[in-house]
């Protein structure tokens, strides 16, 4: 017979000698997922006996964790702006510090706003601008065949498909050629090539074209910003995450075509979302 929290003692163990800083909260969600309860219920549940298919699937998931294989994968889902989405292998898993760039975005927009939203991965910044501005329409593009399935998958689940459209290809490439929005917002690959190999072990799990920003790290930026103009309304917005040491090149790409440049900070006071309105 095993408790709960013996499985999550031992759980918490094995990941803090592979050196994850998270390994309580880590063992606690993993704990959770493979016996189908959320934490709370679990936290309630630490003297009881723990189900043996649930202890089996704990400590796989455990050991795959211990490879450093990002618990979203393992889960399947991550939170953001708080609604559930769906992530896997081939899809970047959406970090916190992209609800900066929505909520910056969608505070601006009135509520019927047409957005392009480039890059969009899982499609996290393109359905929760459509969650949260209920008639707005948002067109969603990625070059990957598995984040435009996912994107799909998510505005399906969070119940706003009828307005979200998703398109495979590169950029502004495979939108209607008339379409004019109201902003494009973008989270695009912005980690300079040599750096990737430094990454934290983790990431190096996720697919290296959502993170390669090229030589300079800005090359998608210099792309959208030239782009842009052909899909913005008169005083429309363009709003980009960023790299912690990207916003003087950003912003420099910017000011010839764009007024009103802010750059917001994150929770730990780095430059992260850099926005501004079309000068035509």
């Amino acid at each position: 017979m095993t408790l709960f929290r013996e499985a999550l003692r031992e759980g918490t163990y094995r990941l803090e000698r592979v050196g994850i800083d998270t390994a309580r909260l880590d063992a606690e969600v993993l704990l959770a997922h493979a016996c189908r309860i959320n934490r709370a219920k679990l936290l309630s549940r630490m003297n009881e006996e723990i189900p043996l298919a649930g202890l089996e699937l704990f400590f796989k998931y455990i050991k795959k964790r211990e490879t450093r294989y990002p618990i979203s994968y393992i889960t399947g889902h991550k939170d953001f702006m708080g609604l559930d989405f769906m992530v896997s292998e081939g899809v970047l898993i959406p970090r916190p510090e992209t609800e900066i760039l929505v909520e910056t975005v969608m505070n601006i927009l009135p509520e019927d706003a047409v957005v392009i939203d480039l890059c969009t991965g899982s499609g996290v910044v393109a359905v929760s601008l459509a969650h949260y501005l209920y008639d707005a329409t948002l067109y969603a593009v990625d070059i990957s065949e598995a984040a435009c399935c996912t994107a799909e998958q998510n505005a399906e689940r969070i119940g706003v498909k009828n307005r979200v459209k998703v398109f495979k290809g590169d950029l502004f490439e495979p939108l209607p050629e008339d379409l004019k929005s109201d902003a494009v917002v973008s989270n695009p690959p912005y980690i300079k090539t040599k750096e990737i190999d430094s990454l934290m072990p983790e990431i190096l799990y996720e697919p290296i074209e959502a993170l390669d920003g090229g030589n300079s790290g800005i090359e998608f930026y210099k792309r959208i910003v030239d782009g842009a103009a052909c899909y913005l309304k008169s005083n429309g917005v363009l709003a980009f995450e960023i790299g912690y040491d990207e916003v003087d090149d950003v912003v420099l790409l910017m000011e010839r075509d764009y007024r009103d440049i802010k750059v917001i900070k994150d929770m730990a006071g780095m430059d992260r979302v850099v926005v501004g309105r079309f000068r035509n």
